[in-house]
């Protein structure tokens, strides 16, 4: 082992990747670790960076000096690693230009020029450079923005981190490489000046054709628009909203993330999700299809749901006739009278699903008899702070409320679209437990919450 080694540790076996999922609308994801190093899913490839600096070659997967942040919803990353000098910037984000991609650009904050080595391994057993690209098993891996200094290629034999560390690294453009087992690795090695950035991608493609990370950020914020929104007391928890929907636009499609994502207006993503995979979990699809009609009951926006197939699938599974039951709504919409009575016979329960999501949404409005319960618990912390909820999908509608506060007293603003003309009864037990009206819209003085007379907050103005 060199002197260097003993600044990066051996790499550990293979373990599943934590990180976060970038991707695209299209459904293009990778994940990238909290060391800015990117893991396609399609493909056993890893592809990192390393850095340089006058003092030493730096790995961020061994520095305990790399801080990673996520500025906004958007699947966009910051990773900074500490140097000699000052920091390495990273900047992590997937887009389309000439087609789908992550893009990793590094900017050098430092006050000299440092060395980028742009590194691939994983399971590769054949390795090449071609240009400003290299190439893992023939298929392209990842692309530099210019052209590189120097080239690193092995075989398993010898280690990459050596080579390059130890000057190994070559001028001319090495052969292609093979490793029977998979351990072939390669690096292409970039002069970065100071204050200046360079860009790499994954799995390749011309890097200047890919927007930048505010038109991606500004992308997802547009795709978010239909959702509902919330403004709450609780800076993390609004936060949470849109960056735990982008979360789940890109995640693993399962009836949960359905559900969560149609709990939160996104219900044409809901629906495309159990078309598509209703046949992996019957029983599961068959839930959520129950949930998602339930809270939306538009028929027209269900008009690709696999309706027939998903119940006959769960009568199959002899699992879930209470979702079967939920769905006679959507069968009578649909015209099919017998199939809505027979449904309508049916009983049992349907398990809620499981989400952080989910448990919001059950915090701002649950289910209670004939109505909803607003605010069932209020943190003290809240009192005299507004609250706003807008479209919000419900059991018995699309709900919006406002609070606001006079004195220590709060005020309640509501719009119940409802799904029929049944009455619903709504209550705000957090913070008036007497209060109740089946009013599908109005306004309310609300008594002052217990813990509000302790200490009362300030006139808030107005409610409006």
């Amino acid at each position: 082992m060199g002197l260097l080694d003993r600044f990066r540790p051996p790499r550990a076996p293979s373990v599943p990747v934590v990180g976060t999922r970038l991707g695209i609308d299209g459904g293009f994801c990778a994940v990238v670790d909290g060391s800015a190093v990117v893991h396609l899913l399609d493909r056993p490839l890893r592809v990192g960076w390393w850095i340089g600096a006058d003092d030493r070659w730096y790995d961020p997967s061994a520095e305990r000096a790399v801080r990673q942040t996520r500025p906004g919803p958007a699947p966009v990353l910051e990773t900074r690693l500490r140097v000699a000098g000052g920091d390495i910037v990273a900047t992590t984000w997937a887009a389309i230009g000439d087609g789908p991609a992550v893009v990793v650009e590094l900017a050098n904050e430092t006050p000299v020029p440092v060395a980028v080595a742009i590194t691939v391994d994983g399971d590769v057993r054949g390795i090449a450079v071609d240009g400003r690209r290299l190439l893992a098993d023939g298929g392209v891996a990842c692309a530099v923005d210019r052209d590189a200094g120097r080239f690193a290629l092995v075989d398993g034999s010898t280690d990459l981190w050596s080579v390059v560390t130890g000057g190994g690294a070559v001028e001319a453009v090495p052969g292609p490489v093979s490793s029977r087992d998979g351990k072939a690795a390669g690096a292409l090695i970039v002069p970065l000046l100071h204050r200046q950035s360079l860009r790499f991608v994954v799995p390749g493609g011309d890097a200047s054709l890919f927007p930048g990370p505010d038109r991606v950020a500004s992308g997802w914020a547009t795709r978010l628009e239909q959702a509902a929104r919330v403004e709450i007391p609780d800076e993390s928890l609004n936060a949470s909203v849109p960056t735990g929907l982008v979360d789940l636009l890109l995640a693993e499609p399962t009836p949960d993330v359905a559900v969560q994502l149609a709990a939160w207006g996104l219900l044409r993503d809901a629906v495309d999700r159990i078309a598509a995979h209703h046949q992996d979990d019957p029983a599961g699809w068959l839930r959520a299809a129950a949930t998602c009609w339930g809270l939306h009951r538009r028929p027209g926006a269900f008009v690709d749901l696999p309706l027939e197939a998903l119940v006959n699938s769960g009568i199959a599974s002899a699992s879930e006739p209470g979702a079967v039951a939920r769905l006679a709504g959507l069968f009578a919409a649909r015209g099919d009278a017998r199939a809505a009575a027979d449904a309508a016979t049916l009983t049992g329960p349907v398990a809620d699903p499981q989400g952080s999501l989910w448990d919001l949404t059950r915090r701002l409005a649950a289910p209670l008899g004939d109505g909803l319960a607003l605010l069932g618990e209020v943190p003290a912390s809240w009192y005299g702070q507004p609250v706003d909820v807008h479209g919000l999908p419900t059991v018995h509608g699309t709900l919006s409320y406002g609070i606001r506060w006079h004195g220590e007293r709060p005020a309640l603003l509501w719009e119940l679209e409802r799904h029929d003309d049944h009455p619903v009864r709504l209550t705000v037990p957090g913070l008036d437990p007497d209060f109740s009206t089946t009013e599908p819209t109005g306004e309310a003085l609300l008594a002052s919450p217990p813990r509000a007379t302790a200490a009362p907050p300030p006139e808030s103005g107005s409610f409006s």
